[in-house]
């Protein structure tokens, strides 16, 4: 007589299926703290970014006040900002404009 293989099937062991849970508890966890600290080093990145940007707009502002004052509290600094960049001359003055001629 020929005997014939049994087939056993071991029902799902509970140490198994917690291993896996484990396993996929750890990797969800592992991804969200990646995440987390990449978003928390990108905001820190763009904070320092803007923080030196505000800086320097606060330093052109003390300058750009500085010059408004200068400006309204003398007319002779006035007198000069209009004659040298936009260009007002006074009645009876001449101007002058040397070029120079390209020679060859």
């Amino acid at each position: 007589m020929k005997k014939e293989p049994s087939i056993y099937i071991r029902p799902y062991s509970k140490k198994k299926k917690k291993k896996r849970i484990k396993r996929i508890l750890l990797v969800v966890i592992s991804l969200l703290v990646f995440f987390a600290l990449t978003i928390y080093l990108f905001l820190h990145w763009l904070i320092k970014k803007e923080s030196k940007e505000l800086e320097k707009l606060k330093l052109d502002n003390q300058m750009l006040r500085s010059e408004i004052k200068k400006y309204q509290s003398s007319e002779q600094a006035y007198e000069e900002l209009l004659r040298t960049k936009l260009g007002f001359i006074k009645d009876g003055e001449k101007i002058i404009i040397y070029s120079e001629s390209k020679r060859k």
